[in-house]
């Protein structure tokens, strides 16, 4: 940033509501120099709109799915063909929204972007993001097609044993719709997405010239090959195993030669889950397996999620690689414990407590 613009940016930081000939007069500047400098700021992410509101440091944008979770969970052995007593509840979902809520309720500064339908469920559901510590402003309301829904069926262990996702909306989620978020997407510390987004955003993504560095989560196995063509430019990816094998179009069953693989695809660090066997850790330099924290699983909707804003979270809280990885295991561990796709009570506190009572 050229000394001029600094000035000017440094004056709207003491004064957002100051007028141009107001920053003009105290920086000693012409009216017409300083609109040229908000302008050039503007362009850059520094400002992101009207009143001067300036871009915040590390925060992150999450571009992705979110949707109302209706999980049924079976009192005793599932059967499949009949009605099985059981508990309904309702609760928020959609990775890119689970993975923004985790990271605000562990103190991150987070924005989401994400495809919500102008309907009830779409009001509560962005209330209930809201209260979670998310920035819920960019979201997108779509006044045809209904907010995303996830219908999960688990067994009497909390098991996933099918689901039907209604997704349609995140199609919606454009290059155009996109282009009206540019400042923001300029401003981030770190750009999260998820694997729901077509490949054409993400390819799209992919092209525009943004500094923060790019996070991704595969969600599936059908949606994880969407995100080959952001490969090179992503400083991390979170994926299982069935996901990297989708990904490479590899049948590799080792999952540090799975890992090794991505990292040569321009991956910069592989989260890989192993499921009940923990995490595999890899870079270029080394790689490292964490074993899953005990627990008693209640649902694992939502676990994945918790275990990348739980390793994100970590990392900016300047833990090593061995606290980072336990740190995130418990976020998973704790969601697991839950009935939901998010743990109400996760917070760093709260983690670090369950931690040292292992």
């Amino acid at each position: 940033m050229k000394e001029q613009t600094y000035r000017v940016y440094e004056a709207i930081k003491l004064d957002p509501l100051a007028s141009q000939q107001a920053i003009a007069d105290r920086l000693g500047m012409s009216r017409e120099s300083v609109a040229g400098h908000i302008m050039q700021l503007t362009r850059q992410g520094y400002i992101l709109g009207k009143g001067y509101l300036l871009a915040e440091q590390n925060a992150y944008v999450v571009l992705g799915g979110a949707n109302v979770d209706i999980n049924g969970h079976s009192n005793a052995t599932l059967k499949f063909g009949d009605s099985n007593p059981g508990t309904i509840s309702q609760s928020p979902g959609g990775v890119g929204r689970n993975i923004a809520e985790n990271l605000a309720r562990l103190g991150e500064h987070v924005h989401l972007v994400a495809p919500i339908g102008l309907d009830q469920r779409g009001d509560w559901l962005i209330e209930q993001t809201r209260l979670s510590g998310v920035e819920t402003h960019n979201v997108l309301r779509h006044d045809t097609l209904p907010t995303g829904t996830y219908l999960a069926i688990n067994n009497d262990n909390g098991q996933l044993q099918a689901a039907i996702a209604d997704m349609r909306i995140i199609d919606t989620l454009d290059e155009q719709k996109l282009s009206s978020k540019q400042a923001l997407l300029q401003s981030a510390y770190s750009i999260i997405i998820d694997a729901n987004l077509s490949a054409e955003v993400i390819e799209w993504l992919a092209k525009q010239p943004l500094s923060a560095r790019f996070i991704a989560d595969a969600v599936s196995t059908a949606k994880a090959p969407r995100l080959r063509s952001i490969l090179p430019q992503l400083s991390l990816l979170k994926v299982n195993q069935d996901e990297a094998r989708a990904i490479l179009d590899s049948n590799e069953t080792e999952p540090e030669k799975l890992a090794e693989a991505l990292l040569n695809a321009g991956v910069e660090e592989i989260l890989l889950s192993l499921g009940s066997q923990g995490v595999l850790f890899a870079n270029v330099e080394y790689s490292q397996r964490k074993a899953c924290h005990p627990s008693s699983s209640v649902s694992d909707s939502g676990a994945g999620d918790a275990l990348l804003a739980g390793y994100i979270s970590a990392r900016q809280q300047n833990k090593n690689l061995d606290q980072a990885l336990s740190f995130a295991l418990a976020c998973a561990a704790m969601t697991l414990e839950s009935p939901h796709a998010n743990h109400p009570e996760l917070t760093v506190q709260n983690v670090t407590q369950w931690i040292e009572k292992l």
